[in-house]
């Protein structure tokens, strides 16, 4: 591995830092691919770059015979078949675990207020209301965090930034977490249980990863438990709620609304398929959708591309020293 190839198949807006990292290691051919383009050129390389546009399952694998390592600046990784990648001995390298980097990369949090404030005071139905020359502020009569009960679902790296902003707007802020934590946070009460978080909470925040524990974690016989005044924000992986008792929750107005950056299977491109929450988003103002953009901010994806050009730096120099 003394001469690599490197595929960057995702790289729009691509760091320029990082860039010059991977040319340091070998060749690099950085494009924006589809499916179809990638399965044909994919054979030519041995390590891959990708984001969250191509879903890497066993067809693409299998064409990529040259494949030793692919990377994604990403925690999640439901985007790619980690199995089958580890029975064809392809090194998957990511974000998973990198607890101190990760500390000072805001941006999915703070996508995570931005959607609450965009739901609470119907600010995208404000804004295009402007668009269509209407002027009436009594149309568009909002709610505040402030004195709300804020239940943070997992009190990890993203949900301890949650915590921390939503005690800024004056919530009290519950928490649970699967692990057993202490906080020393002031006014910050850790519950036992995620029935007890979903029945005292009016604003719930999902900050858990996704695996087999937590897949429809979130389902009718839990949301049966929030308030229906509560409103429920995802912005970890769709796969955490059951979309179909999500929607049936929201058309029966068992709770008041929502707002998502991802839904379960995202990488079929949902908007093509007809999705039924995006349907109902488009004539029902208590849900809001965004397109998985949490952690896309210039800032933080500057920072992660550079540090996964290093940890692939770090990787090939381990590899090289073993061949020895």
């Amino acid at each position: 591995m003394t001469e690599i190839k490197i595929l960057n198949a995702e790289s729009s807006d691509y760091s320029q830092e990082a860039y010059s990292l991977l040319l340091s290691l070998g060749t690099v051919k950085q494009s924006d691919l589809d499916r179809k383009s990638l399965i044909k050129i994919l054979p030519e390389y041995d390590v891959l770059i990708v984001r969250l546009g191509n879903y890497i399952d066993k067809e693409i694998i299998n064409v990529a015979v040259k494949l030793k390592a692919i990377l994604t600046a990403t925690t999640g990784l439901n985007h790619i078949d980690i199995e089958y990648a580890n029975q064809k001995n392809i090194k998957v390298i990511s974000l998973q675990g990198e607890y101190e980097f990760l500390k000072n990369i805001s941006a999915t949090s703070e996508h995570t207020i931005g959607l609450l404030l965009s739901l609470l005071r119907n600010i995208p139905d404000a804004s295009n209301s402007i668009k269509e020359n209407i002027w009436d502020r009594n149309l568009f009569k909002g709610k505040e965090i402030s004195g709300k009960i804020f239940g943070v679902l997992g009190y990890g790296r993203i949900g301890t930034k949650v915590a921390k902003y939503a005690q800024a707007f004056g919530a009290k802020v519950i928490v649970y977490d699967v692990r057993k934590i202490t906080s020393n946070k002031k006014d910050i009460v850790i519950v036992d249980t995620v029935d007890e978080l979903l029945e005292n909470c009016d604003i719930l925040s999902i900050h858990v990863p996704f695996n087999k524990s937590t897949s429809n974690l979130i389902d009718k016989s839990k949301i049966d438990k929030m308030k229906k005044t509560s409103i429920i924000i995802n912005t970890s992986r769709g796969e955490i709620i059951n979309e179909v008792d999500l929607l049936s929750a929201l058309e029966t107005s068992q709770i008041s609304g929502a707002a998502l950056d991802v839904l379960a299977n995202e990488h079929i491109s949902p908007i093509k398929q007809s999705h039924p929450l995006i349907e109902y988003a488009k004539t029902h103002k208590n849900l809001i959708i965004t397109p998985h953009i949490g952690g896309a901010t210039y800032e933080s994806m500057h920072k992660t591309e550079v540090f996964m050009a290093k940890k692939l730096s770090e990787w090939i120099k381990s590899m090289n020293e073993g061949l020895h």
